[in-house]
């Protein structure tokens, strides 16, 4: 990750000896065009302390999500916290990004509203205790109609610690129930936490 981020950098491409072959003779390899900035949108997954740590340390951006490892608590948003300050610590300036399994059904049918009511029953008994030998804490699902979900999201802790939400869509599920998911989030959702939509830009013809 970090031979990755530095060739980002534009640094050499592999060990010293590494070269390519070109009409003016052997050559260090680089990434070429250099892109500016590009360095700046690394997003590093944390579910430790020990990897937030290590993630604002080396200077990426961090993901957290609704997994992450009980780390002196059996409490999510507790543990989610700690995580989020101790990324902090180590780099204040970077993005912070939270990531959270949500399903509107404001546009579902009757058969749909269950089946997503079902998949969340389904997973709810994880969230109650820490799973397995890594004590791995999970954040219950994010269901319901827009406003049951809006509700759910301001009352949530970590939400106003981090710059950006991310919308995790669950597995299993149909193209056309992602297409519905997705539409009543852009539509009903994320308008009320502060998201516009950019204007359509269309190439010339």
């Amino acid at each position: 990750m970090l031979r990755f981020a530095d060739n980002l950098r534009g640094t050499y491409l592999g060990d010293e000896p590494t070269s390519i072959k070109t009409p003016f003779g052997p050559q260090r390899p680089r990434l070429q065009p250099y892109a500016k900035g590009l360095i700046d949108r690394i997003w590093y997954g944390g579910g430790s302390l020990r990897s937030a740590e290590w993630a604002g340390r080396n200077g990426f951006n961090l993901l957290t999500g609704n997994l992450i490892t009980g780390e002196g608590t059996d409490d999510f948003f507790i543990a989610q916290s700690r995580l989020i300050e101790t990324y902090r610590t180590a780099d204040t300036h970077r993005r912070v990004a939270l990531g959270r399994v949500i399903v509107p059904f404001d546009s579902a049918d009757a058969a749909t509203r269950r089946r997503y009511r079902d998949y969340a029953d389904g997973r709810h008994e994880r969230t109650l205790s820490p799973q397995g030998e890594r004590r791995t804490l999970f954040a219950r699902d994010v269901l319901g109609t827009s406003d049951e979900i809006l509700e759910q999201l301001f009352a949530d802790p970590i939400l106003p610690e981090v710059s950006e939400l991310r919308l995790e869509l669950p597995y299993e599920f149909e193209h056309e129930e992602y297409r519905q998911i997705l539409h009543d989030f852009v539509t009903l959702i994320a308008p009320e936490l502060g998201w516009k939509a950019q204007p359509e830009i269309r190439a010339a013809s």
